[in-house]
């Protein structure tokens, strides 16, 4: 389940947008933020650090408010150092169950040149990663409804490996009510023809149906797709004919340069969804 979720924020002109998403959570059964900066300390003198530590933390203590009012409880951490590091560190140290950022949906190109902390996170953190696109947030009159919406009509993309069983195992954990109807939803390589496919649909309907049977007792309305085609399309053509206001997603960790090699379907769903992803690891 998920109940307390790290929410790392900087005073970049998009922070805003994070703190109106979050406003979200509780609709997913979340009780406690902590609410994070991380001060970059490189060439720093200890008394320089500790005083942008104080500033920081003055920021943050006149934005929690925000947050609070929604309903949740919030802790709030300014360590130093290297953001990626000690944002992975903080998730363990707190126990946090995700953590909620935005995506600038990077192109792979300025992935390998530039990066992205919050792609970075979600490769290779040990929880899962609530994300939506910045520009998708600046599209709406109120980021919170985002997340107040997602359990709606969640799309579950599975090829039925560890990755996608993680990611409906985690969906199942979730509170009863948040997630009203989910599309399983399978997608068979464009590939195969003949007796192959025959087999290969076969023991996708098979897979599904036992899958679907687990989330109706869960009291969720499942609904089995299984389309032939590349699986990123097939996703991204569910979620707008669906009109889906959530993902949940496995990943298999890929690093910047896997993936423009070999492609990642979750990678290319969040970059281009028209709902918030939840990527499991």
């Amino acid at each position: 389940m998920l109940k307390t979720v790290l929410v790392p924020t900087d005073f970049s002109d998009d922070s805003s947008l994070i703190l109106d998403f979050a406003r979200g959570l509780p609709a997913l059964g979340v009780k406690r933020v902590v609410l994070a900066h991380v001060v970059d300390a490189s060439g720093l003198e200890g008394p320089v650090i500790a005083h942008k530590v104080d500033r920081v933390r003055d920021w943050l203590k006149e934005v929690a408010p925000q947050l609070e009012a929604a309903g949740l409880g919030v802790e709030i951490r300014v360590p130093a150092g290297d953001p990626f590091d000690e944002i992975v560190a903080l998730a363990a140290e707190m126990h946090v169950d995700a953590i909620v950022s935005g995506s600038h949906a990077k192109s792979i190109i300025d992935q390998l040149f530039v990066g992205s902390i919050s792609e970075r996170l979600l490769r290779d953190a040990a929880v899962p990663s609530i994300l939506a696109r910045f520009e998708l947030m600046r599209n709406v009159s109120d980021a919170s409804k985002l997340l107040n919406r997602f359990g709606e009509k969640v799309i579950l993309p599975t090829d039925f490996s560890l990755s996608s069983s993680r990611a409906f195992t985690r969906a199942m954990e979730m509170p009863k009510g948040v997630i009203k109807t989910m599309y399983l939803l399978h997608a068979i390589d464009p590939a195969l023809t003949g007796e192959k496919l025959r087999r290969t649909e076969e023991g996708a309907e098979f897979h599904m149906r036992n899958l679907q049977a687990m989330a109706e007792q869960q009291g969720i309305v499942a609904k089995v797709v299984i389309e032939k085609g590349d699986a990123a399309h097939v996703v991204l053509s569910e979620i707008d004919e669906r009109r889906a206001t959530g993902v949940i997603t496995g990943t298999r960790g890929r690093n910047a340069i896997q993936e423009a090699l070999l492609g990642s379907v979750s990678m290319t769903v969040l970059r281009q969804a028209s709902c918030p992803v939840m990527i499991v690891p």
